[in-house]
């Protein structure tokens, strides 16, 4: 993801713990957002706890991005 960043490439993250209110990317991020490289996804509630992302979440999260890819 790094190097595809660095490149310059399109990328769409998806992450398990969702967004608080007022959540914004910082610095690079923010800058990709911006210029339409990178968008930034979280299909579930923000959650302060820690908690280790489960087998199902990871195919969840694969199968969102498999079809955002498709259209």
């Amino acid at each position: 993801m790094r190097a595809a960043f660095e490149e310059g490439l399109p990328l769409i993250y998806l992450q398990e713990n969702g967004f608080t209110d007022l959540a914004k990317p910082g610095g690079k991020r923010m800058d990709a957002c911006a210029r339409g490289q990178l968008l930034i996804l979280a299909p579930w509630e923000h959650h302060n706890e820690k908690r280790a992302i489960q087998r199902g979440q990871c195919l969840a999260l694969n199968e969102m991005a498999r079809v955002i890819c498709e259209k």
